[in-house]
């Protein structure tokens, strides 16, 4: 662990605010209903709704110590959209003799197909993220007061990427880069006996 984990650009110390799993509105609902049509046929319709506010986003600047550096403090590039989701059980089951059943059932995943985005790319240079640092696009705070603060931009400036090669910053950068996952279905049939 070093020092520059624990500055942002401005000089800042101990770095505080929302963690990057934060919600702090969350409603989460489930109901179950069986309607019984007759003595041997039952049917059920389950639902469970979960919404919950976005989670707060941090830029991240990688240094050559593979560090990432919240350069601008944490939850400056706001938050992820509200995320809501939508699951639905429906169930039937055929009882035939004393206690045997057969039960047949649809499980639905976010019935609404809501592929709301949970992150967004907050790595502000090349090679950020799962993939491990890029040296030639990360800055060099060896000689750096960080009591003092530094201009993070104007060390990306100086890489080897930015000079001669692709760029310092990353394209995906503040782009959306995972989704809620879309409609998902399941069906099932249970033999009880």
């Amino acid at each position: 662990d070093l020092d520059e984990l624990l500055f942002d650009s401005h000089g800042h110390v101990d770095i505080r605010g929302r963690l990057a799993t934060d919600r702090p509105h969350v409603f989460k609902l489930y109901g179950n209903k069986e309607f019984n049509l007759n003595a041997a046929n039952t049917t059920e319709l389950g639902l469970f709704q979960y919404a919950g506010s976005g989670t707060p986003l941090t830029t991240y600047v990688n240094t050559v110590n593979q560090i990432p550096v919240m350069v601008e403090g944490r939850g400056n590039m706001g938050r992820t959209p509200f995320l809501t989701q939508t699951d639905l059980l429906v169930a039937h089951n055929f009882k035939f003799g004393e206690v045997k059943r057969l039960r047949f059932e649809f499980n639905a995943l976010n019935v609404f197909n809501q592929k709301t985005p949970r992150s967004r790319f907050n790595n502000l240079n090349r090679g950020g993220g799962a993939g491990g640092g890029r040296q030639a696009s990360a800055i060099d705070l060896s000689h750096t007061d960080l009591f003092q603060g530094y201009d993070y931009r104007a060390l990306l400036a100086t890489t080897a990427d930015q000079l001669t090669g692709p760029g310092a910053y990353d394209p995906r950068y503040g782009l959306s880069d995972i989704f809620n996952p879309g409609f998902s279905g399941r069906f099932g049939v249970k033999f009880i006996f």
